[in-house]
This record gives structure tokens, C-alpha cells and sequence, in this order.
């Protein structure tokens, strides 16, 4: 048999007082070479002799990075897997397998953190801490193959290269996201409650579950199952204190958040009130609001008021029903049915967004047509305004004051004077359907997802004529689809189609942004590999920038 044939594959050299030269070979193994004599006078470059040569990968080795003050290397290979290695002996200190399967291409260390950056194949980004020997973080920067990494210390960059394009991202330290698994289908709604003892959550999915977190802990605390018909719209009653949930066949449940008993939402006959799909779900506390007014500035004074609460559902069958939720002297929360009427004339205008406004006493509603409607809050059939301007379908709906924010399938949202029907903006900071709005209280941002797995904070500067300011740019490989905000630490909750939650935090108002410049887009908290030994990621995250590769780079 011939013999078969090794090449070196990898090759490093680490300057300084004592020259050493690192090269990994086909066959997976290390040789470190030494000069046998400094350089002489002559100018030629003295001999090498081989050190010590030791097995370290299964397969060929396709890259050697050291650190120019210790006496570390690590090795990336083609078995999917780095090392971290001790390059005066060849003792292995720690290795890790990428969890997706495929080959990492690039390394980098970053001497502050001190961090093995590394990326691979599929677009994936990796932090791995020398001396905890854990993974700090780990994110999906791009869908393109990456093929060389590098790390700036100074300006904390990042850069990846791939075959078509390079991208610069700044890495920034010390932020969290937090992550909510429990769900496996897609998030309705999500909905927060914060109390002088604790704050609470509330969350629905596809996958039949109403679920309540600690937002402490963020542990799941309590689950109800609904065992026939699917949840598509779900709200909590903070004064009730229940939740309502519409359903896929018509139904309108109420659900006892402390003894898990449940109601349908009849008629005095006992019928029900809509034929299709619940598609939407809003809450409102028309007593709450004073003669002026005024808008209490916690749930804790709006229940103050003794205001009974107003549910509002829409549906696919073009209705809008109206249910007044009260409580009886013994605390048992009732439902009673005020209304319900064809809100939308068009055959096909399912209704798929409902929000209250209590500054105007009304409710908006918006579907297929585009057009959002205004109605009544307390009693009346007809319709006060109509909102024209959307290309497609209206999609969510929020307001704040005066104001009525409207996000829709033509990609836009729109801002509209509530009181007087005229549009006043459109903004345009996402390229897909707008899946959700929300005000975020006590500021004057909004923020808007959708299922390209934006979300973007902005401005609406209503103080000026045209534009909005984008705050930041929150970006995970995700399908966006819901929106909630939790006081308790200041943050967005942002349900996906996946059934993961994920929290980010809310950006400071007061940041300068420069004319002309853009926003900051930080990646969220990715999901740490199953081979990470560190627990809860300390929080690494990066802001991006990206630009095509000049021909030929």
C-alpha cells in the first residue's frame, strides 16, 4: 500500500524572545517548532527543529489561533470541534463541539473579555470564556457562511467575512435578555400585572395554554389547558382579576386566574354571540378616567375608581361584541353582555384589530379593508369616524391620547389625530406586515414587530412635521407576532410564532442620535449550546453594521 499522504493544513507563528512556529496537519495532529539558534548577522533564517508533536482533533485541522502573552492555543478542525490547548506541553484545557453540526471557519480572542470569539458555517457567532470554560454567549449574526472573524479590542468590533459580503458589528457588554421557553406554539397575547408584593405575567399560545410566570424569577408559576378549542386572542382584567380568551370556533371564555375555573361569555339566553374565529381582544375602564380626562397613572388607582371594566371582541365574522366584566360583594368576577353589532360591510373585512381609547371614549377597529373604523365606546351602533389611507390590510392597532397608531400588511404604520380623523404620519421602519404596536408607558416611544424578527423602539416626534426617530433595533431570527410591556424591570415582552417569549430591555430616550446616522440594531440573546457549562449567559451582545465586500475581497 502506498502510504498515506499528510500536509499541513494550519500554520501560526507567536514572536517575541522565544519564536515558535504551530502547524496543524491533515490527520489532526499539532507540531510546534523552535529555532534551534537566533538569527544570525548574516540575515538567514535559522533552522527549525520539532518540539513536540501530539494528537488533537479526529479530523484535519483548519485553523491554529494563539495569545501572543500566554502560553494558550486553540485549534478549530474539521470534526466540528476547538481547543484550547496549553502550548508548551500540548495539554488539552477545554473543548467544545458546535451544537449545529458544522465546521467552525474563523477564530479571533479578545484580550479584555478573554474570549475565544468563533464562528462557523452557518452565519452562528460564539463567546467562550477561557477560564470559566463556558460559553458566555452565542447568536446567529447572518445566513450566510462565515469564513474569517476578527476582533478589535480598542472600538470593541467585530468583523465577519463572508463570500459576499463583510459586516462590522460593535459588541457591547453587561446587557441581558431573558427568555421564556415553556410554550410550543405560537404567542397570542401576553399581558402584565404588578402588585406591591410581586409582578405577574400572563401569556397565551396556539398551544392551548394560558401560563403564569413570576417576572422575578421568570419561572412559570401556574398553567391552565384549554381542551378543545384553540386560543387565538386572549386579555387580562386587572380589576377582575381574570383573563378573557377568544377561541377558533366563535367561543368567548372567562378564566378565574386564582382558582383555574372557567366560564363562556352568553347572551341572557344563553346564545353566542359571534359565528367565526375570535380574532381580536381589548380591554377598557371607561369609569376609571376622571371629568377631565385624566388617566389614573397605575392599575392600583384605576381600581381606586371602582370602575367596571369593558371587554371588547372582534371576529372574523365582521362583529364587534361588548361585555361588561364586574364583581360581586363576595370578589366573583361576572360577565354581562352589553352589545354586539356588524362593524365592518364588507364581505370579506374580517375584523382583525380592536384598541380602546378612553381619552376620546372610543374603540377603533381595522381588517381586510385597510380602513379603520371609530366607534362608541358606551352605547351606539354607528360609526363616528373612518380612517382611510392604508394600501392592505390594518393588522394592530394601540393609542395613546389623542393619538391612534395603526400597523398594517402594506408595511406601514400610520400615526392619526384620534379626535379629528387626519392622518398625520406614515412611518416606515419595517419592510414585512406589521404584526403588533404598543405604547410604551411613562415615555414617548412605541415599539413595532413583525415576522422579520424586528423589533424596532422609535420616536414619533410629534412635535415635528415629518419623520420619526429610531431608537433601537432589536433583531433574533424569530417570527414577531405580539408585543407587552412589564414595568417590573422595564422592559418589552415580544411573543413569537415559535412560543418563545423574549424580553428586551427599553432603550434610554435621552441617547444622541447624530443626523444622518442609523440606529442601533442589537441582535437578541440567542439560545446557549447544550455544551455550555456556564449557566445563564452574563450577557454579550452586538450591534450591526454590514456593507458588500468589494470585488475581489
Amino acid at each position: 500500500r502506498v502510504p498515506k499522504e499528510v500536509w499541513f493544513l494550519s500554520l501560526a507563528i507567536r514572536t517575541g524572545e522565544a519564536l515558535s512556529v504551530f502547524a496543524g496537519d491533515s490527520e489532526g495532529f499539532v507540531h510546534v517548532y523552535k529555532p534551534e539558534a537566533m538569527e544570525d548577522d548574516s540575515g538567514d533564517l535559522p533552522d527549525l527543529f520539532l518540539v513536540w508533536k501530539a494528537k488533537v482533533h479526529d479530523l484535519g485541522i483548519s485553523k491554529i489561533k494563539t495569545v501572543p502573552t500566554d502560553s494558550i492555543m486553540f485549534t478549530l478542525s474539521f470534526d466540528q470541534s476547538f481547543k484550547a490547548l496549553d502550548s508548551l506541553s500540548g495539554q488539552i484545557i477545554f473543548e467544545e463541539s458546535n451544537q449545529c453540526g458544522v465546521v467552525f471557519n474563523g477564530a479571533a480572542w479578545d484580550p479584555a473579555g478573554q474570549d475565544l470569539v468563533v464562528a462557523d458555517d452557518r452565519g452562528n457567532v460564539g463567546f467562550y470564556n477561557l477560564y470559566t470554560e463556558s460559553c458566555v454567549v452565542w447568536k446567529s449574526l447572518t445566513r450566510d457562511q462565515v469564513t474569517q472573524v476578527l476582533y478589535e479590542p480598542a472600538p470593541r468590533r467585530l468583523l465577519l467575512l463572508s463570500p459576499h459580503a463583510l459586516r462590522a458589528f460593535e459588541v457591547v457588554r453587561g446587557v441581558r435578555y431573558s427568555e421564556l421557553t415553556e410554550h410550543t406554539g405560537p404567542i397570542v397575547a401576553i399581558a402584565s400585572r404588578s402588585t406591591a408584593q410581586e409582578g405577574l405575567l400572563y401569556t397565551a399560545a396556539m398551544d392551548n395554554t394560558i401560563k403564569l410566570w413570576d417576572t422575578d424569577s421568570l419561572e412559570c408559576i401556574k398553567s391552565f389547558k384549554e381542551k378543545k378549542h384553540e386560543i387565538t386572542a386572549m386579555v387580562y382584567l386587572p380589576r377582575a382579576n381574570v383573563i378573557v380568551t377568544g377561541h377558533e370556533n366563535s367561543d368567548l371564555k372567562m378564566w378565574s386566574v386564582d382558582c383555574q375555573q372557567e366560564a363562556l361569555l352568553r347572551t341572557v339566553s344563553g346564545q353566542a354571540v359571534h359565528s367565526n374565529t375570535i380574532s381580536t381582544l381589548a380591554w377598557a375602564a371607561w369609569g376609571s378616567f376622571d371629568q377631565s380626562g385624566q388617566r389614573p397613572t397605575s392599575v392600583a388607582q384605576d381600581m381606586a375608581h371602582g370602575a367596571a371594566e369593558t371587554v371588547v371582541a372582534g371576529s372574523y365574522d365582521r362583529r364587534l361584541s361588548f361585555w361588561k366584566i364586574s364583581q360581586t360583594s363576595d370578589g366573583t368576577a361576572m360577565a354581562k353582555f352589553e352589545r354586539a353589532f356588524c362593524a365592518h360591510e364588507g364581505i370579506d373585512d374580517e375584523v382583525l384589530a380592536v384598541c380602546c381609547n378612553a381619552t376620546t371614549g372610543s374603540v377603533f377597529s381595522g381588517g381586510n379593508s385597510g380602513v379603520v373604523r371609530k366607534w362608541p365606546g358606551r352605547g351606539g351602533e354607528l360609526a363616528e369616524a373612518t380612517y382611510e389611507g392604508h394600501e392592505d390590510a390594518v393588522t394592530c392597532l394601540t393609542a395613546e391620547g389623542a393619538y391612534l397608531f395603526s400597523g398594517s400588511a402594506d408595511c406601514t404604520v400610520r400615526i392619526w389625530d384620534a379626535l379629528r380623523a387626519e392622518e398625520l404620519k406614515v412611518v416606515r421602519v419595517h419592510t414585512v406586515t406589521v404584526q403588533a404596536l404598543l405604547a410604551v408607558p411613562n415615555s414617548h416611544l412605541l415599539v413595532s414587530c413583525g415576522f422579520d424578527g424586528r423589533a424596532v423602539f422609535w420616536n414619533p416626534q410629534m412635535d415635528v412635521e415629518l419623520g420619526v426617530r429610531e431608537m433601537k433595533i432589536y433583531e433574533q431570527p424569530e417570527e414577531f407576532r405580539s408585543l407587552a410591556y412589564m414595568d417590573m424591570n422595564n422592559s418589552v415582552l415580544v411573543g413569537c410564532e415559535s412560543g418563545k417569549i423574549i424580553a428586551f430591555p427599553v432603550p434610554v430616550e435621552d441617547a444622541i442620535v447624530l443626523p444622518g446616522s442609523e440606529p442601533s440594531k442589537m441582535p437578541s440573546e440567542p439560545t446557549t449550546p447544550p455544551s455550555s457549562r456556564g449557566g445563564e449567559p452574563p450577557g454579550t451582545c452586538v450591534q450591526d453594521d454590514s456593507f458588500p465586500a468589494a470585488p475581489g475581497m
